[in-house]
């Protein structure tokens, strides 16, 4: 099951322009991590997504849904930021947000407490399109 195949299942999905390979190497770079497969395969083909009221960071747009300026702003509010991830979703809800590590695992993070959720994006994915039915 790739996640560009469950994407496109979705009803009513508003996303960006997908990205380029520079563009990724560009935010990798700036971002001092390698982004997993699933996650460049998402960029690459819808930049960034909403459904449903779910919101997932990504490349090809600007402010809190650009992945690199997310992604830099927690590193900056909070020392504890663990450097091999970056922000997926921003639950904006107790500061709760959702990120992944270079493998694809996903996490909640809070303050400097980070719980494992899923094993992949999606993994996750399901569990976004779970909660919003």
């Amino acid at each position: 099951m790739s996640i560009i195949d469950e994407i496109k299942k979705i009803p009513k999905l508003y996303h960006a322009k997908g990205c380029s390979i520079s563009q990724i190497k560009d935010a990798q770079k700036s971002l001092g991590i390698t982004f997993p497969d699933e996650y460049i395969d998402y960029v690459k083909e819808y930049g960034a997504i909403s459904f449903y009221g779910t919101e997932w960071m990504g490349l090809n747009v600007d402010g809190y849904l650009n992945v690199v300026e997310a992604t830099k702003q927690e590193r900056e509010i909070n020392d504890s930021f663990p450097i091999d991830c970056f922000v997926i979703e921003n639950l904006g809800t107790d500061g709760i947000i959702v990120i992944v590590d270079e493998n694809g695992i996903v996490y909640s993070f809070h303050s400097s407490k980070k719980e494992k959720i899923c094993n992949s994006l999606v993994e996750y994915l399901q569990l976004c399109l779970e909660r919003n039915n």
